[in-house]
């Protein structure tokens, strides 16, 4: 995983190295996105930080929210609420919605909320057969809807809700 961008930006970095094609360059950021978001939200976390990065930060008052934290699920639930995906995540794409939830996932790692829920989410998903072991629910969902992306969201968000309307486990 690439640590660092170069001091000038990758814009100008990578333009240069590819003698101002645009496209390569783009090309070369967008495999280094495709890196980073293979990435589980917990090695994310884990991802040391130099001192210059720790800084940026600010101080870790400055990173608390106003609000209180909400889980994963309370914001898919919200997402069907409203009915707006795209005030949410752009176009309807399933990929912008499993982005939108691995980066909702991780600022909740680190600010130190563990989400269990969003898991037993995922477990319950598998043992109810609607993603198979081994897939991901965009893939599973998009098949289900002949590659409607739209409709595999709603699907996800409709699962979200019938999932938090089970009685609790003992």
């Amino acid at each position: 995983m690439k640590k660092a961008w170069p001091g000038e930006g990758w814009a100008e970095a990578y333009l240069r190295e590819f003698a101002g094609d645009h496209i390569r360059a783009v090309r070369k950021y967008l495999d280094y996105v495709a890196e980073f978001r293979s990435l589980s939200p917990e090695e994310l976390a884990a991802m040391p930080m130099s001192s210059e990065e720790r800084s940026r930060l600010g101080r870790p008052s400055a990173l608390r929210s106003t609000q209180p934290l909400v889980p994963i699920l309370d914001e898919l639930l919200e997402i069907r609420r409203v009915g707006r995906i795209l005030m949410y995540i752009g176009e309807a794409l399933v990929e912008h919605m499993a982005g939108y939830i691995d980066g909702y996932r991780l600022c909740l790692s680190l600010a130190g909320l563990k989400d269990e829920e969003y898991l037993r989410f995922e477990r319950w998903l598998q043992g109810t057969g609607r993603v198979l072991p081994g897939r991901t629910w965009e893939e599973a969902f998009l098949q289900a809807t002949h590659g409607d992306h739209e409709a595999a969201i709603h699907r996800l968000l409709d699962c979200a809700a019938e999932f938090r309307a089970l009685p609790a486990a003992p």
